[in-house]
């Protein structure tokens, strides 16, 4: 019978029953009904109870023609029956169930109409990704289910309403393990739920859903539950148009609500009917019926309109991907290789052992998290450390990272007991890395039986039983034997990553010369051989040795020519690689030199060497160091630059040089854009990838963000609204951003949904903001698509809203043919944030009327409450400008000089140097908020952030207002703060052995000699105005260790949280006055925490006893501050977020190298009594 269902499926639409669970509840059964109070609502113990009624439910479907009944087992598991104390009858449970629906489809098929039980299995109650159960215990817990089903007599078995693919896999795995046992076998429904919102509950994609379950040897994927058809449209559309395999949909009756006492659905027979027979006809639905709500009046009416039609042709392939359990990520990238980020790897970063050994599981996190946030696809995780549990510490991340990071894994072990492990917490479709056959086949085998039981892809090293192969044709050879084998255990070609080895070619032995060209000839025949694999690299090993600014430039050279090879993926970290376009010529032939091994000989004598010209060539210099020089050029190239190569270092200096030139918006869009047109150019024509075009892309977010306040908006009042997204699967916010810009500075609303935005979501943000339009963007071509199947849905429920359309992939000819013909509603292609401008001037009419700004609105709030003048010419600073003063706060805005000259200041050079009380660092917490008031500098406080200036009022009279107005609600404040605990005052802080070197400052390990880190500062230019050579690194010993100090406060998140709660509820004074304090206490922390590292570096003695003179440096050294002159690159934070981490404290440093939350501060700590700001021009 089960072989007849597959023939019967590919002949007809097949017809499932509806709903189960309504139909039972329409009976009115009694709680004796039910088995007793403690079985009310468990429809499993019917079959004990009342199987009439079960039955009644069986033949009301069966009359009515469906070709399919679900057994009454959608709680049969194991751990469902143990919440109802019947777990022992889990076996006799299914059984019955199976055998109850058999007994009746038997009795209602005929040749000619042959009818099948399908055995249901839901998702029970627990979610192994959410930690209420492990994997291995589901699994277990779902085997007598599979084996009373199958022994019951079911022709079929549906896995549905999954919502947890760790769920899906567990028991898929469970089946599949029954039918090699038993060796037996019938067909296989995976169904997954997609929610209201568009996504699994655990927040999966259904293209995520598709490439975790297709691996799988089942025989239909859909979708039931949830929802309604209509809500279900674009998911459902999306497995049709990808999935290889037959596609079933079982919508429920409508979304539920309660009328009368009763639940209701809102979908009639008719309309449930119409919508699912277009999901058959148009899409291809190859199963189709009911869920939730679904009566035998809803499923007629599918059997009258598509019982007898044939399926719909469909030549779908979903391309090969991984996934995590939120989205798909595929293997081949638009113009770029697929990135692995391999930081989170024991075995090739200190950092991640550092981590390990601590079992700071959150610091691991956030070390995953930089990965993705610096371009990688995929996540490499290697947990291999001497001494340490490995199977315990992968379980423990595993399960962190599964629903912390968004990108896929790879688990990476030599120990296939780890990479299980990974597996077991890991929903998605993961990679494994790797197998080889070094220890022979078993080992082999081994892993890709996981690779099989989990649905992975795994990588092959070329690697036999006689070593790492070194030779292309021996990496040839030992591909073949593996491609032979996995493919014949059913593994596809597409889900093969071989590693042909990236071996160093800079230790200057003879046999290590050839390794990278053995290994880009090995990568061109595998491609070439076979070329549905993919090709797999540690690029970084090809430079192991080599200076940091070397290793750069040759792993960049080396990854560029094995991508024009053929290979397809790397393990790097996306931070140290860049493209071609950034060295010279001779920088990147004589690494093309070093890979080819492109020596020259007289005779036996090596008159030429490529490995030590590249050697020389890199002596001294640091990776920052191979940046092009950029200091010549017109300040419109110079900007230009900062777009193309990414460059967020002096873009705001020159920012401000431009604002002295242009008007901000002139500077976006005539300058600005057409940096980021040759980046679009560059990335077209394969010369940038893209990893450097989200570099791009970050610095342009910067550069906007830093011309918004000097835009003036638009004086109107709300001019109308704009629902703004990037559409479903693309990642790129640039120019919706853009438009969100320019539209809200000329008096209009935005709706800033964000990026990968299903058009649900877009839909239900513009009936809830009853928006003018719709504005639709994205970067990718395939996102073009989607904006035309997005057009159709809306066509198809009737919504006219107006759209507007923009992205590089757009051109004015495809929207004006194919796309506004389609939509029955307005359309507009915006070119650019101006166009989009103008078609909302055409739908709105223009009109504009008076707005005042949020700051207005603060400051007038002070005002009016106070009857308090302020001042808007004179400007008070605050934090640490106002320690600073005005000129050192401010960075000049004119050309500087050179500031990488090493002409030395005449800084004294043999001071004391203290004692460090500990080397590393540590965390505190004070729990005495009154401890930092006292530090507090209330000049800033009153006028730099609450706005109480004096301006022309008599000393005496300004004092009246800080007595009778501002003293009182300081006082007020600081009680609240320490009463309802909004201020968290948290520090790490900490000491390590340095020295200088010239203009660096270098931080050494413990061991005072092992170099960590260094620190590049500028330097006064030699010909500026009073200037005297000084730079930070002279103020530390150059010729005996010494000892600096960082530290880093914050005063918590609850700060932020309740200062945006304020804001939102409009409590303009409460918000200027409790996010005013937040910010000053935080730069009390610090100033409070400066003090007592001076006390125990025993320098206090020369502190100012007057609290208002340490605000002016009256003490011996000084406190800088990243981001201010002397030390004016903000990239340094992530170096002081190495020393410190500062994720103990709850403290992340955002994408442009802020602290977050807001309320914190770090700084280095300088002890050289002549250590003071300066300035740099």
């Amino acid at each position: 019978m089960s072989s007849s269902f597959l023939d019967l499926l590919k002949e007809k639409i097949i017809v499932f029953d509806g709903a189960m669970g309504v139909s039972l509840q329409a009976a009115n059964l009694s709680i004796d009904d039910w088995g007793g109070p403690n079985f009310e609502n468990c429809s499993e113990n019917l079959l004990y109870t009342r199987p009439d009624v079960v039955e009644r439910v069986h033949t009301s479907f069966l009359d009515i023609g469906c070709d399919v009944i679900e057994t009454n087992s959608f709680g049969g598991s194991e751990v469902v029956l143990t919440e109802f104390g019947i777990a022992d009858k889990t076996y006799d449970v299914n059984f019955k169930a199976a055998e109850l629906a058999k007994r009746l489809t038997n009795d209602y098929s005929t040749k000619d109409k042959p009818r099948f039980v399908a055995g249901s299995i839901g998702p029970g109650t627990k979610l192994p990704t959410l930690g209420h159960i492990t994997y291995r215990d589901l699994k277990d817990a779902y085997r007598e289910q599979v084996r009373g089903l199958i022994d019951g007599g079911s022709d079929v078995l549906i896995v549905e309403t999954c919502q947890d693919l760790l769920q899906t896999k567990a028991v898929l795995a469970a089946i599949f393990e029954h039918f090699e046992k038993t060796k037996s076998r019938i067909p296989v429904i995976a169904q997954v739920t997609i929610e209201v919102f568009g996504t699994m509950l655990n927040g999966t994609e259904i293209g995520a859903a598709l490439t975790a379950l297709e691996p799988f040897p089942i025989d239909v994927i859909g979708m039931n539950c949830g929802t309604g058809p209509k809500h279900m449209t674009d998911s459902f559309r999306y497995l049709c148009e990808n999935s290889p395999l037959p596609v079933s949909i079982l919508p429920n009756a409508g979304l539920p609500e309660v009328r009368d006492g009763a639940q209701h659905y809102d979908e009639t027979p008719e309309s449930f009917a119409a919508q699912v027979e277009h999901f058959a006809k148009d899409f291809g639905a190859n199963i189709v019926g009911g869920c939730c709500g679904t009566t035998p009046e809803h499923i007629k009416l599918l059997v009258e309109r598509l019982g007898s039609l044939s399926p719909k042709q469909r030549n779908a392939r979903l391309a090969p991907s991984a996934s995590s359990i939120y989205f798909q990520q595929p293997y081949t990238q638009d113009a770029s290789f697929l990135i692995v980020g391999e930081r989170v790897n024991a075995s090739g970063s200190k950092k991640m052992r550092d981590l390990l050994d601590a079992e700071d599981w959150d610091g691991l996190v956030n070390l995953a998290k930089s990965q993705e946030k610096e371009g990688a696809h995929i996540l490499d995780i290697n947990v291999d450390f001497v001494g340490r549990d490995g199977v315990a510490d992968m379980h423990t991340l595993a399960a962190r990272l599964a629903t912390a990071v968004k990108i896929p894994l790879m688990f990476d072990s030599t120990e296939w007991e780890k990479m299980e492990a990974g597996l077991e917490h890991a929903g998605g479709k993961s990679i494994l890395n790797s197998t080889n056959y070094e220890d022979g086949e078993p080992r082999f085998l081994k892993v890709l039986g996981l690779a099989i039981e989990f649905g992975a892809s795994v990588v092959i090293g070329l690697i036999d039983e006689d070593g790492m192969a070194r030779l292309a044709t021996d990496k040839l050879r030992i591909a073949k034997r593996a491609y032979k084998q996995v493919v014949d255990n059913g593994i596809p070609a597409h889900d093969i990553f071989f590693d042909p080895l990236a071996l160093p070619i800079s230790t200057g032995i003879e046999e290590d010369r050839a390794n990278a060209a053995e290994t880009i000839a090995a990568i061109k025949t595998i491609r070439a051989e076979m070329p549905d694999a993919n090709i797999i690299l540690g690029v970084s090993n090809v430079s192991f040795g080599l200076n940091p600014a070397a290793r750069v430039v040759l792993n960049s050279v080396f990854l560029h020519d094995c991508v024009e090879a053929g290979m397809n993926s790397a393990i790097v970290n996306a931070s140290k690689i860049l493209p071609l376009i950034r060295f010279t010529e001779h920088e990147i032939d004589t690494a093309r030199d070093l890979i080819y091994d492109r020596r020259k000989f007289d005779g036996d004598v090596c008159t030429y060497d490529p490995l030590g010209e590249f050697s020389t060539m890199f002596e001294g210099k640091s990776a920052q160091s191979i940046k092009p020089d950029i200091s010549n050029l017109s300040i419109e190239d110079k900007l230009k630059h900062h777009i193309i190569d990414g460059e967020r270092i002096g873009l705001e200096d020159s920012l401000k040089i431009a604002l002295e030139k242009y008007p901000p918006l002139d500077i976006i869009n005539n300058i600005l854009l057409d940096g980021m047109k040759t980046v679009g150019d560059l990335f077209g024509s394969g010369q940038m990838q893209l990893p450097f075009v989200l570099q791009s892309a970050e610095s342009m977010k910067a550069a906007v963000k830093f011309l918004e306040p000097f835009m003036e908006k638009a004086e109107g009042s709300n001019k109308g609204v704009l629902v703004l997204a990037t559409v479903k699967g693309d990642v790129h916010d640039i120019g919706k951003n853009l438009v969100d810009i320019i539209l809200t500075n000329n008096g209009y609303k935005v709706v800033n949904l964000g990026i990968k935005q299903p058009i649900d979501d877009i839909l239900r943000a513009a009936e809830e903001s009853k928006c003018e339009a719709i504005g639709m963007s994205g970067l990718l071509v395939k996102s073009t698509l989607i904006m035309r199947d997005n057009l159709e849905l809306m066509n198809e429920r009737g919504i006219k809203t107006p759209v507007i359309l923009g992205g590089a992939a757009l051109n004015r000819r495809y929207v004006d043919n194919d796309l506004i013909p389609l939509y029955n509603g307005k359309l507009f292609y915006a070119r650019d944030a101006f166009d989009g401008l103008h078609a909302m001037d055409e739908l709105t009419g223009g009109q504009q009327s008076q707005v005042p700004s949020p700051k207005s609105q603060l400051a007038a709030a002070a005002a009016s409450a106070d009857g308090v003048v302020l001042s808007s010419t004179e400007e008070d600073l605050v934090g640490e400008d106002a320690k600073l003063g005005a000129v050192a706060a401010r960075v000049s805005s004119r050309s500087t000089g050179d500031t990488t000259h090493i002409t030395r200041s005449d800084v004294p050079t043999d001071v004391v140097i203290p004692k460090a009380p500990f080397y590393g660092s540590k965390v505190v917490e004070i729990k005495d908020l009154t401890k930092v008031f006292e530090f507090i500098n209330e000049t800033a406080l009153f006028k730099g952030q609450w706005q109480f200036k004096q301006g022309k009022k008599t000393a005496d009279e300004y004092k009246q207002i800080l007595d009778e107005t501002v003293y009182p609600k300081f006082a007020e404040i600081k009680a609240r703060a320490i009463r309802d605990k909004l201020l968290e005052a948290k520090l790490v802080y900490g000491y390590f052995p340095c020295n200088s070197d010239g203009n660096d400052l270098v931080i050494y390990h413990d061991d005072e000699e092992t170099e960590w880190m260094r620190f590049t500062f500028p330097r006064q230019p030699v010909e500026q105005r009073g200037g005297k050579n000084f730079c930070l690194a002279d103020y530390f010993a150059s010729d005996r260790t010494d000892v600096v100090a960082f530290q880093l406060v914050t005063m918590g998140r609850t700060a932020s949280i309740h200062s945006a709660k304020l804001f939102k509820a409009d409590s303009y004074q409460d918000y200027l006055l409790f996010h005013g304090l937040s910010v000053e206490s935080a730069e009390a922390l610090a100033e409070l925490w400066h003090k007592r590292i001076r006390e125990e570096l025993g320098i206090a003695d020369n502190d100012a006893p007057e609290l208002a003179k340490l605000f002016h440096q009256g003490y011996q050294g000084s406190r800088f501050s990243f981001g201010y002159p002397a030390c004016p690159n903000l990239e340094d934070q992530t170096k002081i977020f190495e020393l410190l981490d500062p994720s103990r404290i709850d403290v992340e440093l955002t994408e442009e190298f802020q602290l977050d939350p807001e309320q914190s501060t770090s700084a280095i700590i300088v002890h050289h009594p002549q250590a003071k700001y300066f300035n740099i021009e």
